[in-house]
């Protein structure tokens, strides 16, 4: 299995905590997570991936999956596969 690089895109909200708990739960060891506060009009990931609403999650630069997921986390190939055909990431720049 790939590892991936899982960014939560997070405004300090009770339902970003909320998905930072599920894919920490759900993630594999070898996956990155980082965690990118909105707010921070610094960060060229919020433009460059189009988040307009929080939570979102991007992984790998390839998907986005906005609001809570309502589908069970677990790393596995088959898993980001479904993903990305489900959730592709457009981008808006």
């Amino acid at each position: 299995m790939v590892a991936h690089k899982i960014e939560i895109f997070s405004g300090g909200c009770g339902l970003c905590r909320k998905v930072v708990d599920i894919v920490t739960i759900g993630k594999c060891a070898e996956c990155q997570m980082d965690i990118i506060n909105v707010e921070d009009q610094k960060d060229r990931r919020v433009a460059e991936y189009g988040i307009t609403s929080v939570p979102s999650i991007v992984i790998d630069s390839r998907i986005k999956v906005v609001g809570i997921p309502n589908f069970p986390w677990f790393c596995g190939d088959e898993f980001y596969k479904t993903l990305e055909e489900k959730y592709p990431l457009i981008r808006s720049v």
